[in-house]
């Protein structure tokens, strides 16, 4: 988890050493700094009364919502392990793509046909209906120049939105970081899940962590409860009235607000959370059960990422990524058929991506190795649905055998930036790209 970050669900009180203020003033603390060292406030609402807390941090009304007007979100949903684009969107009217793969290719009659050249695999009906609603974008061959097969470092790439190694910061932090003060909502940003994405890496935003609203806060053990709230309380008693001396206390006593008041907001926002659409039962369904929640409840949500993984096919590929293909698409479409059902349809994109495609020759594992280029599916109500760039020749390929890539993934990134967001792309990938004409 970066220093930006809060994860409050994997946050304990355990310590038996003592409370010093001292020990904070001794150095300089910034917000950052607090949030990793000084978390044991964070979970205030848990084990604290409403009324106590409010008394100890600020005058004035309970925090309920964190209100603001409903603007347009984005759910970034990553497909972990290097997805296999060739098998996703099938160019069945090439032989060579057949000659390549005679065990592993998709059968013609079988693909789901999107023009006379290519078709989606057959276990993914419901992103075939959402490409006939005219409500899903296909971006074929998408990669970027010198293609690395590492797992890590192809992420890194598309994390930081850079070929540069050690970039500290990533997109998605760099678009909170730039639009800070424009939204002022401390949930702007959000990751379903426990380990926070680079892609949120920032100088100056925090994004939480989560995997439900209802169990957003404070976990502790149920045998030192009573120890934790006495020391909670100690510590409020000890800190909180120090807020107008300034300097790392009145940091601490303004970062543990913050927290406190996005709990409460988040817990009071979302009870009312009703499902218009029937998810799967699998984990990628519940987490974007819960996007749907954090972005109907009107907190100001700009970014959701949800991360759904076993994607590296090396072996056994057919059964394997069908499973998994019939997931996503059935997930994606009870998102949008929920969103579509709330009035949010036209307000949310979704668009995936994975760290790279693969090898366009099976291996002899019945599987397929990393590779480059594939596709990106950008989903919403406020698109312009259909396919886009080139299909990637299985002829011309580049010197090791691979697909050569169309359009630079910062094209779509850049495109999201400046047609959805409205935000200069240059603020935050440092210079401009490409823009695709996918939205309406």
């Amino acid at each position: 988890m970066t220093e930006a970050a809060m994860n409050l669900e994997s946050v304990n009180v355990h310590s038996n050493e003592p409370i010093e203020s001292s020990k904070l003033l001794d150095s300089p603390l910034s917000r950052r700094g607090f949030v990793t060292k000084g978390m044991a406030i964070v979970g205030l609402g848990s084990v604290l009364p409403a009324a106590f807390i409010r008394a100890a941090f600020a005058e004035g009304p309970p925090p309920t919502a964190l209100t603001t007007s409903k603007r347009r979100a984005l759910v970034v949903l990553q497909l972990g392990g290097g997805n296999d684009g060739l098998n996703t969107v099938i160019p069945f009217s090439d032989g060579a793509y057949y000659d390549a793969r005679p065990r592993i290719a998709v059968s013609a009659e079988s693909a789901l046909k999107l023009n006379g050249s290519v078709g989606l695999h057959p276990g993914m009906t419901g992103m075939k209906g959402l490409y006939d609603a005219g409500n899903l974008a296909i971006v074929q061959g998408v990669g970027y120049p010198n293609p690395n097969r590492s797992h890590f470092r192809s992420m890194e790439i598309w994390h930081t939105a850079s070929t540069k190694e050690n970039v500290p910061t990533g997109w998605l932090g760099r678009f909170l970081d730039a639009t800070k003060y424009e939204q002022q909502s401390m949930w702007r940003g959000a990751n379903i899940g426990s380990e926070l994405p680079q892609s949120y890496a920032s100088a100056h935003s925090f994004v939480p962590s989560l995997n439900s609203p209802q169990t957003y806060g404070l976990q502790m053990d149920g045998s030192v409860r009573g120890q934790t709230q006495r020391r909670t309380m100690d510590w409020v008693q000890l800190y909180a009235q120090q807020a107008s001396m300034g300097g790392a206390l009145a940091l601490l006593s303004e970062t543990g607000t913050e927290a406190y008041e996005s709990t409460v907001a988040l817990k009071a926002a979302t009870a009312t959370y009703q499902a218009k659409a029937t998810y799967p039962g699998n984990a990628l369904g519940t987490a974007l059960k819960t996007a749907a929640q954090l972005i109907t409840s009107n907190l100001g949500m700009g970014v959701c990422y949800v991360t759904t993984g076993g994607f590296d096919t090396h072996a056994a590929e057919s059964g394997t990524q069908a499973n998994l293909l019939k997931a996503t698409s059935d997930a994606i479409a009870a998102f949008y058929a929920d969103l579509t059902a709330q009035g949010l349809s036209n307000d949310v994109l979704t668009m995936t991506w994975t760290e790279f495609g693969r090898r366009v020759k099976e291996n002899g594992s019945q599987g397929t190795d990393h590779g480059t280029a594939g596709p990106v599916f950008l989903v919403g109500g406020g698109i312009k649905g259909g396919l886009y760039g080139e299909t990637p020749s299985v002829r011309n390929l580049d010197s090791n055998g691979d697909l050569k890539f169309n359009i630079d993934f910062r094209s779509v990134y850049s495109t999201v930036l400046s047609r959805w967001f409205g935000t200069d792309p240059k603020d935050v990938l440092g210079t401009a790209f490409p823009e695709l004409p996918i939205f309406a």
